[in-house]
């Protein structure tokens, strides 16, 4: 039995959530406080542009900002809940904190995920009680699919610092090896990360660099 999130009946859809879910977790063990709440959004945002993208629907930052406050509000409190849990946690639990609260944050990230992939498969037409039986039922999977060590894989930190790095306007490390960039940048362009434009600004700035 695959262990892989089914949030959507798409693979590639489910490979995404479940690389942001653990992006998500990994920011809950970053030694930076309240890096998970600068780095959750641009995350959950970069993955509804990846979801409406696989649905060939184009959506702006903006917009899926805005998709997704709306999927916070309707399923309740819990999204900013969870996050301020999370921050607090690492106050009061230093190490372990995070630990205990990353399935949190990768469960909620597979729930929007869901009703993300859900929203684009019915063209919008879900109703409020509909959008939080989705979040649910996903929250409640993501339990079984989640697995711990996957949350200290490099892959998900460098998308976890990224996320960060974007939400603090700063530019990735000057002393980082160009050839290394670009391919990060690749890969975040092929996962629905980042747009095709966002892309060519980013290729843009390290070829410059050179």
């Amino acid at each position: 039995m695959s262990m892989m999130c089914n949030v959507s009946p798409h693979e590639e859809i489910n490979r995404l959530v479940e690389t942001c879910g653990y992006a998500t977790a990994a920011l809950t063990i970053l030694p930076i406080p309240g890096s998970e709440v600068l780095g959750v959004m641009p995350l959950h945002v970069g993955m509804v542009i990846g979801i409406a993208n696989h649905y060939e629907k184009t959506l702006t930052r903006e917009t899926a900002t805005e998709l997704i406050l709306q999927i916070g509000t309707t399923v309740g409190a819990s999204l900013v809940g969870s996050r301020i849990a999370t921050t607090a946690a690492k106050f009061i639990l230093p190490g372990l904190g995070g630990i205990i609260a990353a399935p949190f944050m990768y469960a909620s990230t597979l729930g929007i995920g869901a009703v993300a992939d859900a929203w684009f498969r019915t063209d919008g037409s879900m109703s409020r009680d509909k959008m939080r039986e989705v979040y649910e039922q996903s929250t409640k999977q993501a339990k079984q699919t989640y697995k711990p060590e996957n949350v200290g894989n490099q892959d998900a930190v460098e998308k976890a610092k990224q996320a960060v790095a974007a939400a603090k306007g700063e530019a990735p490390d000057a002393q980082e090896d160009s050839v290394a960039r670009l391919r990060k940048s690749k890969q975040l362009l092929d996962e629905g990360l980042i747009t095709q434009e966002e892309y060519d600004a980013a290729k843009k700035r390290i070829l410059d660099d050179l």
